[in-house]
Formats: C-alpha cells, sequence, structure tokens
C-alpha cells in the first residue's frame, strides 16, 4: 500500500478514525465477551462492562486512541504537530490549572467522591490502574488532538485559534457520548464539550497538548473511578 499517497488526503483518515470509534468498540467488546466467555448480546456485554468497569480501558485503547497513534507513525507525522513538545509546555500547564482547580473543587464540595473497589490482585490491579489512567487520559486527548490538527487541515484553519477543526471534532465528540456513554445523559454530553472546548482552545492557542492531557487525565472521572477501583 503506497502510505504516503493515503496520508496525504486527510478527509478520508478523518473520516475513517470517526467510523472507527463506533466499529472498533463494537467490534473489540465482542471480542473481549468471547475471549471470557460472555454470551455476545448487548445486554451481556453491558452486564460485563458494569462487572468489570476497567475492561473499557481495552476498548478506549483500541477503538479511540490506536488508530491516530498508528496513523501518525505510518504517514511519518511529527507528534510536535499534535503539542507533544517542550515549546509552550509551561504555558500550556498554567492554562490548564484553572480548569483543574474548579471541577476538582467543585467534586469535593459536591461530595462526588465516592467510588468502589473492583477487589483486583497483585499486579492486575496496577495494570488496569495504569491502563485506564493511559487510555482516558494522555491517549484520549492524543485523539482528539489530531483530529483537531488533522481536520483543521481539511478546512484550511490550522492558523486559527478557534478553528473550524476544534468546533467539529468537539462537537461529534461531546455528542458521540449520548450514544457511547447514554447511561450518563445528555448533560454529560454537554459537559464535555464544555470541557473540551476549554481544552482545546489551550491546545490550539499554546501549540501544546501535554497541559491539556494532564487537565484531562486528572478531571475525567472515568480515570479517577478506573484508578481508585483498582488500587483499593
Amino acid at each position: 500500500m503506497n502510505w504516503r499517497k493515503l496520508c496525504s488526503k486527510r478527509l478520508p483518515l478523518v473520516i475513517l478514525t470517526w467510523a472507527w470509534v463506533f466499529l472498533g468498540s463494537i467490534s473489540t467488546a465482542l471480542s473481549i465477551a468471547y475471549a471470557k466467555g460472555v454470551p455476545t448480546t448487548f445486554s451481556e456485554i453491558m452486564n460485563m462492562f458494569n462487572r468489570e468497569p476497567y475492561l473499557t480501558s481495552y476498548v478506549e485503547v483500541v477503538a479511540v486512541g490506536g488508530l491516530p497513534l498508528a496513523l501518525t507513525i505510518l504517514c511519518e507525522d511529527s507528534f510536535r504537530l499534535y503539542g507533544l513538545r517542550r515549546m509552550g509546555l509551561l504555558k500550556s500547564v498554567a492554562a490548564s490549572i484553572p480548569l483543574i482547580t474548579i471541577i476538582l473543587l467543585s467534586r469535593i464540595l459536591c461530595g462526588d467522591l465516592n467510588i468502589d473497589s473492583f477487589n483486583l490482585r497483585f499486579p492486575y490491579n496496577v495494570w488496569y490502574a495504569l491502563l485506564g489512567a493511559f487510555a482516558y487520559g494522555p491517549l484520549e486527548v492524543f485523539f482528539m488532538t489530531w483530529l483537531i490538527v488533522n481536520t483543521d487541515m481539511v478546512f484550511h484553519g490550522s492558523e486559527k485559534v478557534f478553528s473550524p477543526g476544534l468546533l467539529i471534532t468537539v462537537l461529534i465528540f461531546g455528542l458521540s457520548h449520548i450514544f457511547l456513554s447514554p447511561q450518563a445523559g445528555i448533560v454529560n454530553a454537554i459537559r464535555v464539550v464544555a470541557e473540551w472546548l476549554i481544552l482545546g482552545l489551550i491546545f490550539k492557542y499554546t501549540k501544546n497538548s501535554i497541559g491539556p492531557m494532564i487537565a484531562w487525565t486528572l478531571i475525567n472521572g472515568q480515570v479517577a473511578r478506573l484508578v481508585v477501583g483498582c488500587l483499593t
């Protein structure tokens, strides 16, 4: 396959990445259920993930972050293009601190800190804690920055801070939570849009994604649930 020719056309890659979020999620969930001997029906698979929520980390790695990471390597893109660089690091982290502080304080004041233990033994507890933090933290941010950058290439908005790529990516990502996390509802989807609009603007302004990676890892409720649940 001529990867160079494929990589020159960013629109198909963006469409493929969004499609894979849904197709990859389904295929990975079915594969996990089959490997564990669980009947591959919707209700049984949902029950499996409710009993063992740390298994969703595999779905996140394969269906969300894995493809953009693979495409970056295959297309020989510089990771600096997606904000993984020293320049702008302090500005990126500093700009992310207010969001981290506001969200964590609100959760403390609201008492939203009750997380059940998954009763995993060592070394599985450590493995799933690290996998969950990586999958729903830095890797998910890389997925978003990859889409923002490549969508901006399609619409020629790379030099704009409030760009088409940012708006399109954040809206689709937020609305996708209605289908991927139906139990959380539309309020959660709106919250995700608001948080990611801020994180995306920080990335676009500083051209550094490390601050948003730190912030998203700390404020993402799924990270907290998996890490605390696995280690307690």
